[in-house]
């Protein structure tokens, strides 16, 4: 009997420290749509679905995603409801049987009927684009980290490379001597945004940016709030940050 409930206490607590740890990892936060709750989740290597592919392009190109990145039509990325945000997939168009990578760094469909929601750029690449909507075959080739939400799917076209570069492209710093007062933290640089005040404040935590504050911001042609991760820093930090990989997504705003 005591052995019995040493093992129950063992699973309690083993369950209590998997959702603590979840609560902390930004890839897999439970987020809310239109009231309907979902609960993303790391999936096996190997893992099989068939279903549905749609895909968003021009009206969303640069606009925020669930990652806090802007989107880019070109790269090799796609929306899905709960898979871990730097999944990797290997989506198969079953009528053209031509396929792609592509990493999840967005939340959606939010369509019953639909699966995931590929680029345009991941679109075109399968045929996908003239139909819009189509059968597809699903195989996780990653099941995703911490690590991999900065991870880029590779592009294979030279055109789609030069167009996410062009769209990419970040504010340039002249290099001049910094002077005493060009050393205070008179620059500001948003290194993320979410639509959920939780991710910001999990995003700032993890990063350990001490210097940033949450900027709220009403978005009227989503109808929604944004909670923009702003860094205050000097000439030079703000130059580090733009530089660096992890903030992939970072602009200067002063």
């Amino acid at each position: 009997m005591k052995l019995k409930s040493m093992v129950l206490v063992v699973i309690f607590l083993s369950l209590l420290q998997t959702t603590l740890s979840a609560k902390k990892d930004t890839n897999i936060l439970a987020y809310k749509d239109r009231g309907i709750k979902y609960y993303p989740k790391y999936v096996r290597k190997g893992l099989v679905k068939y279903g549905k592919a749609s895909w968003y392009g021009k009206p969303f190109h640069r606009r925020l995603t669930a990652s806090g990145e802007r989107y880019n039509m070109y790269n090799m990325t796609a929306a899905h409801r709960t898979y871990a945000i730097g999944t990797i997939l290997k989506v198969t168009n079953l009528r053209t049987k031509r396929s792609v990578r592509v990493r999840i760094n967005d939340r959606g469909p939010f369509y019953s009927t639909r699966d995931i929601d590929l680029s345009y750029g991941a679109a075109k690449k399968i045929g996908l684009v003239q139909k819009g909507v189509g059968k597809v075959k699903i195989e996780v080739i990653s099941s995703g980290s911490k690590r991999a939400r900065y991870h880029l799917a590779k592009l294979p076209l030279k055109r789609a490379i030069k167009k996410r570069k062009t769209a990419s492209k970040k504010p340039k710093i002249v290099k001049s001597s910094i002077s005493k007062k060009e050393s205070k933290k008179t620059h500001k640089v948003q290194v993320a945004s979410f639509f959920s005040k939780e991710y910001a404040n999990a995003f700032k935590k993890k990063n350990q940016l001490k210097n940033a504050i949450i900027v709220e911001k009403y978005l009227k042609s989503k109808k929604r709030t944004t909670y923009r991760v702003v860094v205050n820093c000097t000439q030079y930090e703000a130059k580090k940050i733009l530089k660096s990989k992890k903030f992939s997504g970072a602009y200067l705003i002063s």
